[in-house]
């Protein structure tokens, strides 16, 4: 026999106090002073597997005439504001959690339907997040489906809050279905909303996660709205980190080259950027091997001597000089003798600093190739020249007797 919506929610807590003011029913505030409730209130663990739902126990607050008075205060019904009321207590919020552990998937879904209308609420609640977090994480693809139909509207709003960020993250790295992603796509369907998102410290890891777990072709168009404002998300504290993944996540290879034509268009201005010069420091590395790889040496060498007289940039040149090969660095420094700029170097403090960690690289490197093509002694090397050294002296020997 199946379970009716209406009893779905029961059996996860019990006893929970039913004096509840209007002001406690204002669910997005802040305030600490706004969820007070009673000091007897009293829980138990044994009701979270005694109940066949959770309305069965928060269907009695329904009997009591002060739930049905709410309704003036919000659009829920009585029973929406019950079980909102549950989430301004983190005892409340942490049994709930406990209690869901237990559930078979369609005592799941029944929940999932009764919870139907409060999602928006829920997830930016600071206990509540935390329950819709773990909720998630048992649910099936249809279970998600529902939830993201009811939010898709508002994630890229939300994904900016401090509590709502984290379970919309959940829902991110589960999706695993084409619906899913455009139900999730279709909230970042402006430029302004991914630009808004990347450059927010809750926002940029939700841009992150639908990089990292949406495939690259459900996300076309996703994609070129990012790239459209690379440039400044690309010297962006936050900005940076979602272009880092952005980076590694795109395959592409008309992509690839915006990306790249956009980052040697506005080379100078990302290098000497605080946050920039991270993400030159990062495409060199990552596409040292690459053809894009040799244009950025080439372009560094030719920028060398701006690029180590700046605070920011410098450490490109540091990183390029650790990672060149003795080759590339004798051209570098034939560059800097042509142009005529190891003076200017010189001249500045961080540039000198360059300058010299260069020269010393090159010496190192030069040694280095040194002990490399001279074969050093060791006790194999003398038992291979032993026979030699035999023969030696039994031609002296054979001289000598001639001789006399």
């Amino acid at each position: 026999m199946e379970t009716s919506p209406e009893r779905c929610l029961g059996g996860l807590m019990k006893d929970i106090d039913k004096e509840i003011s209007p002001r406690e029913i204002d669910f997005d505030s802040k305030d600490e002073t706004a969820y007070k409730t009673s000091a007897d209130q009293k829980f138990s663990l044994d009701s979270f597997y005694s109940f066949n739902s959770l309305s069965s126990f928060f269907g009695s607050f329904s009997e009591d005439n002060k739930f049905y008075s709410l309704n003036k205060y919000n659009s829920f019904s009585p029973t929406r504001a019950t079980i909102l009321s549950a989430f301004h207590n983190q005892r409340n919020t942490i049994l709930l959690q406990k209690g869901l552990k237990e559930l078979s998937q369609d005592r799941i879904n029944n929940i999932i339907k009764e919870l139907s209308g409060t999602y928006s609420k829920i997830i930016k609640n600071k206990n509540g997040n935390y329950f819709c977090k773990d909720l998630f994480k048992i649910c099936g693809k249809n279970q998600r489906i529902i939830v993201l139909k009811e939010i898709s509207s508002i994630l890229s709003d939300y994904c900016v809050d401090e509590y709502a960020t984290h379970p919309i993250q959940t829902l991110v790295e589960l999706s695993k279905s084409e619906e899913e992603y455009e139900l999730i796509l279709s909230s970042f369907d402006d430029y302004n909303k991914i630009l808004t998102a990347s450059l927010n410290p809750n926002g940029s890891y939700v841009i992150q996660k639908i990089i990292e777990h949406i495939p690259e072709r459900y996300r076309q168009n996703f994609n070129l709205l990012f790239i459209k404002f690379l440039c400044i998300l690309s010297m962006d504290m936050y900005g940076v980190c979602t272009v880092k993944k952005f980076i590694w996540f795109t395959k592409n290879e008309l992509l690839v080259k915006q990306i790249f034509n956009i980052i040697l268009t506005n080379f100078v201005n990302i290098s000497g950027n605080q946050y920039g010069n991270y993400l030159i420091q990062y495409i060199l590395e990552y596409w040292w091997s690459t053809n894009e790889g040799q244009y950025l040496k080439k372009l560094i060498i030719s920028k060398f001597h701006t690029l180590a007289s700046n605070h920011y940039s410098f450490y490109i040149c540091d990183s390029f000089i650790k990672m060149a090969s003795l080759e590339e660095k004798k051209i570098l420094m034939a560059s800097l003798i042509k142009d005529k700029t190891i003076t200017f170097l010189k001249n500045s403090n961080n540039g000198n600093t360059i300058f010299n960690k260069l020269m010393s690289s090159l010496k190192n490197s030069k040694d280095a190739n040194l002990k490399k093509s001279t074969t050093p002694l060791s006790v194999n090397n003398l038992t291979t020249l032993k026979p030699d050294i035999k023969e030696e002296k039994s031609e002296k020997k054979e001289e000598d007797e001639k001789n006399q």
